[in-house]
């Protein structure tokens, strides 16, 4: 037989969810999440309108739709781990440092991409790339250690 009071807490308990009362303390991490999607979503349109253009599924002799991809795969291979890393440390209590981390890996994510899309050469020959993959570590190892300590 149904149990009424249960149905009625776990609705109640539905409609708190729903309206945002129990997603409060991860509003910031939250925030960072979706601009990183958008960024994804943003460069993988970018491939998709390459692959369109030049009707090259994969990148084969097209230097130019293997740099979108690369610049997607890259932002997907380290924005879930950063995600992870920011729940974690709001849940934990630094929510200064979510703003921080999550400003840093986005403007580093930025510049890598930019970087990786529209420059040529690797390192010192490609400063946005190697600002951006070196921003991108090094605020990811700086989260671990928060949410390790």
């Amino acid at each position: 037989m149904l149990n009424i009071a249960v149905f009625r807490e776990s609705l109640s308990n539905y409609k708190k969810f729903y309206k945002g009362e129990k997603m409060d303390d991860l509003n910031r991490s939250a925030f960072y999440a979706g601009v990183l999607v958008i960024m994804a979503v943003a460069l993988a349109l970018n491939t998709a309108f390459r692959r369109t253009e030049t009707k090259n599924a994969f990148g084969v002799d097209d230097d130019i739709l293997l740099k979108r991809s690369r610049a997607f795969g890259n932002l997907v291979e380290h924005a879930p781990l950063m995600i992870i890393l920011l729940i974690l440390m709001e849940y934990g209590g630094s929510e200064f440092l979510v703003h921080i981390f999550g400003i840093g890996f986005i403007l580093s994510r930025i510049a890598h991409a930019y970087g990786l899309i529209s420059e040529e050469g690797l390192g010192p020959d490609n400063i946005p790339r190697m600002v951006g993959a070196l921003g991108s570590w090094s605020i990811m190892i700086l989260a671990s250690l928060v949410c390790i300590f």
